[in-house]
């Protein structure tokens, strides 16, 4: 999401004198350590973009409502408000909690003209002090998308409707989608860098093909084994529980410079009833390291790979990551460039390079800002079968990639905005005859 303006922001409850209110982004469900040192800005210390150092030690309160505006090529055009209420002090790194609440839509072109394609509401807590060494922060959320893609599974699926097709038009490559998911991450620190990781999760999942479209297709269809081709597609309650490890030693948790953040862990999933078509487990590893450059100029690394077992859902088949799913290989998280669902499998592997830097500081309306660009290279690819030669993968290294560049924001201390143009050949299976992406989203990608 985008931030265009803040509305009526006051602070209250204030404990020391008046500190500017800013926007905060929701805190990433596997943040970072909340209570380490930290410096206030009278102590003239500078970061590497030559800001004052983030005031972690005055007492306050930061509420705000704001309208936002962002989106990306896959959603299309979003909007809707934002309400943010946190609380700083003390040294709590980076906060003491944060309150978000998300009421956000958008809207995209469709089979008969600009439709409204996804509904998203969300209320998210962070406590990163719950006890000494707990953090947790739980969140609940609603969505509905008209137009969530499904192109088929493996990694050399064709984004061509069959001559024949008597399905919506429009509608071939995908479903609508709605979701209810609550989930409750909680860290534990065993010693820094060091940290215990357990996410239980619960989702109502209530997909619907549409006649004639490829997932409709799929669900007919058989394995050479003898099983569906997808499974999944009913309405079902789903529980899942995944825990791990995580070293983190970034030095900033919005825009870090240098350090590591890795992420090792394991998940169950269950639907109900249980002896139902949705059971599977499965691995994640994301690593992730920072190395500054010179000057304010950082290089950003992140390697990925997921693994999926079992008798897994198709809305799962393109999304992965140990703690906190996120869409795999395709979409602003992952392959940048490459549409959200494009390609699906039990194995997704991402590579991301990243050049950035933060290179302007100043007020505006008594806010601090801060803006940079970044110049980035991911790539990556999916394995339908644990043979790693499924004829739905194709032949070859099978590589997809995408190259571009982009824009940071940063509000305040911790609201950091990306803007993003991504160029990949896979593009045009949502955008003919342009072969980009485009996304405006909260925070660094990792």
């Amino acid at each position: 999401m985008f931030v265009l303006a803040l509305l009526g922001a006051t602070e209250s409850q204030a404990e020391e004198p008046h500190t500017p209110p800013r926007v905060t982004a929701p805190a990433p469900s596997d943040a970072p350590p909340a209570s380490m040192p930290a410096a206030s800005p009278s102590s003239g210390e500078t970061d590497p973009s030559g800001m004052p150092i983030a005031d972690y030690q005055t007492r306050r309160y930061e509420p705000a409502g704001f309208p936002l505006l962002g989106g990306n090529s896959d959603i299309g055009f979003q909007f809707g408000v934002v309400g943010t209420l946190t609380k700083f002090g003390d040294g709590a790194i980076p906060y003491v909690w944060n309150m978000d609440l998300v009421l956000a839509a958008s809207v995209k072109g469709g089979p008969a003209g600009t439709e409204l394609a996804q509904q998203k509401y969300s209320l998210q807590i962070d406590i990163p002090h719950v006890l000494d060494n707990v953090r947790t922060t739980p969140m609940l959320a609603y969505s509905r998308t008209v137009d969530s893609p499904y192109f088929g599974r493996g990694n050399a699926n064709q984004a061509v409707i069959p001559a024949q097709s008597s399905g919506q038009e429009g509608r071939f490559f995908q479903f609508l989608a709605r979701e209810v998911r609550f989930r409750s991450p909680t860290r534990l620190t065993i010693k820094r860098p060091y940290y215990a990781m357990l996410a239980p999760t619960f989702r109502f999942e209530d997909p619907v093909a549409y006649e004639g479209s490829r997932l409709a297709l799929d669900a007919q269809t058989v394995t050479r084994s003898g099983a569906p081709l997808i499974r999944g597609l009913h309405s079902a309650p789903v529980a899942g529980l995944a825990g791990g490890l995580v070293i983190d030693s970034r030095d900033n948790e919005f825009f870090p410079h240098r350090g590591m953040f890795h992420q090792v862990g394991v998940r169950y999933v269950q639907g109900f009833p249980l002896d139902g078509d949705i059971q599977y487990g499965g691995a994640g590893v994301n690593l992730a390291g920072y190395v500054p450059l010179g000057g304010p100029f950082v290089f950003a690394g992140r390697a990925v790979a997921d693994f999926e077992f079992g008798r897994v859902p198709f809305y799962d088949l393109f999304m992965g990551g140990p703690f906190n799913s996120i869409e795999l290989p395709g979409g602003p998280n992952g392959i940048r460039g490459v549409p959200i669902g494009r390609y699906s499998g039990l194995v997704k592997v991402v590579g991301n390079a990243e050049i950035r830097a933060m290179l302007l500081h100043f007020h505006f309306l008594d806010q601090r800002f801060r803006i940079g660009g970044a110049t980035f290279f991911d790539a990556g690819r999916v394995f339908d079968e644990y043979s790693f030669h499924a004829p739905r993968d194709g032949r070859g290294i099978g590589l997809k990639y995408g190259v571009g560049a982009g824009t940071y924001i940063q509000w305040g201390d911790a609201a950091v905005f990306r803007i993003e143009l991504a160029y990949s050949p896979d593009a045009v299976a949502e955008n003919p005859g342009f072969p980009f992406g485009l996304y405006v989203e909260d925070g660094v990608m990792f």
